[in-house]
This record gives C-alpha cells, sequence and structure tokens, in this order.
C-alpha cells in the first residue's frame, strides 16, 4: 500500500483508509479513495463521477440508489443533484431510516473486507 493512502493515528501508530463504494446485481463498482475530510462538495463529486456512472453501468437506467443519513448525505446539493437524475429517469432513490447502519449492506461488505485485511 502507498504511504500517500495512509493517514497514521496517535492510537496504534497504524494508519486509515478511508474509501466509498458501491455495488450491484452481484457486480463491483467503482472504488474511491477519499483524501481528507469529505464534505458535501466532495460527495457530491463522488456521486457525480463514481456513483451515478457505477450504477447506469452495472443496472441500467432507472437503478435504485441507497444511502445512509449521514448529513452530507442529505445536504440540498445531493437532494437537488439525486433529484434531477429522478426526473431524468435515470434513478431512483431509496427512503431510509435514521439510525439504522445494520440495514446499510455495504457495510457488511466493509466488515468483510476489513476481517480479511487483518489477517
Amino acid at each position: 500500500m502507498l504511504d500517500a493512502c495512509i493517514t497514521p493515528t496517535v492510537k496504534h501508530g497504524g494508519g486509515i483508509v478511508i474509501v466509498r463504494g458501491c455495488f450491484g446485481a452481484g457486480k463491483v463498482g467503482d472504488l474511491y479513495h477519499v483524501q481528507g475530510i469529505l464534505n458535501q462538495h466532495g460527495y457530491h463529486s463522488i456521486l457525480q463521477w463514481h456513483a451515478v456512472p457505477s450504477g447506469q453501468r452495472l443496472i441500467g437506467h432507472d437503478f435504485t440508489f441507497q444511502q445512509d443519513n449521514d448529513p452530507k448525505h442529505t445536504s440540498k446539493l445531493r437532494k437537488s443533484y439525486l433529484e434531477r437524475k429522478q426526473s431524468a429517469g435515470i434513478m431512483s432513490v431509496m427512503e431510509w431510516p435514521p439510525q439504522s447502519p445494520d440495514l446499510n449492506p455495504i457495510e457488511k461488505l466493509w466488515e468483510e473486507l476489513d476481517r480479511d485485511v487483518r489477517k
């Protein structure tokens, strides 16, 4: 792993790698390395250049997009962008209950990846 992709932590002296990913219909979409703190503008960029194109490529038009209720996921910028995509018939957005990470399917994949990396 490249040193540029690792952020050291004080607690254990190791590091973390922050990524955003997507999957659907048994296929994996883009994996995006997040550098620094992710805000609403960074999240919008990930949607625009990675998540929505991955959904179209993996599933096709009118795919269903799911995200949790993190504040950057509920910003006006994100809402406006996804509403335009829904109006154009490109996708639909699934309503998601707050505080429910156990329902988020990608969390299971991150747990599995974490276990494999720690072996």
